[in-house]
């Protein structure tokens, strides 16, 4: 039995046989009907009946073999028969052929479509997706009409596009995990900012969309990854807003009580050399005037900080503010710490000019040399005020060490422990300091 190609080669051999036959003899061979039957069956090819009507186009192309072999055998009348017969088995086949080719495409184009649709080409390849889906109902109205040919080629074009618009919202997903990519640095962000402290379920949320965006990309389900990522966006801003803006109030408050004890404490040592005695001592020591030129220009950086600041807490600008209260609190630091020095180099200026500098301490009793209380009292406690010696600055250790206090360095716990109200770091101490020195041995002791 020869196959449906064999068969197809040895039609197209007998037909141009046949025309030589009928160019060199004359004869009625029934070349029209033959014709028309081969058409019928090529026809029938297109709408692939093949596979949709194997039978009748296979009794096709046998019966117009038939007819080949009638015209050899000069029976004409015969091979005319076959020949009409051929064309009817051919339109057979093609009438039950095309309906079924035309839905089958019909259904690849429809599944086409929600490929593209799962991978969120509505948002990606709006043009195209469009485009197929306009294809397919067109493709509808010609297959009403029983046009399925027509029908078909516009069922395939469906597919097509849909196709197309897949892979346009498929070239989306690296974008999409640049996207992701920045969620995930908007919520260590937040983190950062305390958002767990101050929006614990936002920033839970935000997490949660962003691992579901990412899941989603893995299985290439486009749509709900773009739905979970614009929701992760949403979220992980909101929990990056919420903390920014707790932190920021926080560290505008301690800015404004920074910047405020900063100004208190440079207040009260101008009024405490405000006398004309000090004024003119200071007027002599430019390095005391470079001082305390340098603390007033720190504080006025320092209230222009926290003004910046409250402008950006007006107009909601939290990362502003934070970032101005932490100038102002860090100004207002320095201002304080270089307190201190300032009072020492006030002491010196007023020592060149003769005027007494010895504090008075707590009881109204005065400080001798070393910054040591001579007389002490009846429990024998005394005071000490910590020096300003550039080369060799006072720490508690050495103040232990000297002899007029315990002439013994180990011994500076039990300073720290008088002074824990004084001493916020026992490492850090500063010149002008007062504390009080308990006796080197106690009841107990």
């Amino acid at each position: 039995m020869l196959s449906l190609v064999q068969t197809k080669k040895t039609i197209l051999a007998l037909t141009a046989g046949v025309l030589l036959i009928a160019v060199g003899c004359g004869d009625p061979i029934p070349m029209e009907e033959m014709g028309i039957a081969k058409v019928a069956i090529a026809r029938a090819e297109t709408v692939k009946s093949a596979k949709y009507s194997p039978k009748n186009f296979e009794d096709a192309q046998k019966t117009l073999l038939a007819a080949h072999d009638f015209v050899e055998k000069g029976k004409m009348s015969d091979a005319k028969e076959k020949a009409i017969e051929a064309k009817k088995q051919a339109d057979a086949a093609y009438d039950e052929s095309a309906p079924k080719l035309a839905q089958d495409t019909r259904g690849e184009a429809e599944a086409a479509i929600r490929a593209a649709e799962e991978s969120n080409a509505e948002q990606f390849a709006t043009d195209e997706l469009a485009a197929s889906k306009a294809s397919l109902v067109q493709g509808d109205k010609y297959y009403e009409s029983k046009d399925y040919l027509s029908s078909y080629h516009l069922f395939e074009e469906s597919r097509e596009k849909a196709k197309r618009a897949l892979t346009t919202s498929e070239a989306q997903v690296e974008v999409m995990k640049r996207e992701l990519g920045e969620v995930d640095e908007t919520i260590a962000a937040a983190e950062r900012s305390g958002a767990e402290q101050s929006a614990p379920d936002t920033l839970k949320k935000a997490k949660t969309d962003a691992g579901n965006a990412r899941g989603d990309l893995a299985n290439k389900k486009l749509k709900s990854a773009y739905t979970n990522l614009q929701a992760a966006k949403a979220s992980s801003k909101e929990a990056l807003g919420i903390a920014q803006k707790e932190s920021a109030k926080s560290k505008l408050a301690k800015a404004e009580k920074d910047v405020a004890a900063a100004e208190a404490k440079l207040t009260d040592l101008k009024g405490r050399a405000s006398d004309p005695q000090t004024q003119k001592a200071l007027e002599a020591s430019e390095e005391a005037q470079q001082s305390l030129k340098t603390a007033d220009d720190n504080l006025t950086a320092a209230k222009e900080a926290l003004k910046a600041a409250r402008e950006a807490d007006k107009n909601q600008a939290y990362a502003e503010v934070a970032t101005q209260s932490d100038e102002a609190s860090r100004l207002a630091k320095i201002l304080s710490d270089s307190l201190p020095e300032t009072e020492v180099l006030l002491a010196q200026a007023k020592d060149r000019a003769g005027i007494e500098t010895k504090p008075v301490k707590e009881g109204g009793e005065k400080e001798g040399k070393e910054g040591v209380d001579e007389e002490g009292d009846k429990a024998g406690w005394k005071t000490y005020k910590v020096r300003y010696i550039p080369e060799n600055r006072d720490c508690l250790w050495k103040i232990a060490g000297y002899k007029k206090i315990y002439n013994n360095a180990r011994l500076w716990p039990k300073i720290y422990r008088a002074n824990k109200g004084k001493i916020k770091n026992p490492d850090l101490i500063y010149p002008g300091q007062v504390f009080k020195i308990p006796p080197k041995k106690t009841k107990g002791e």
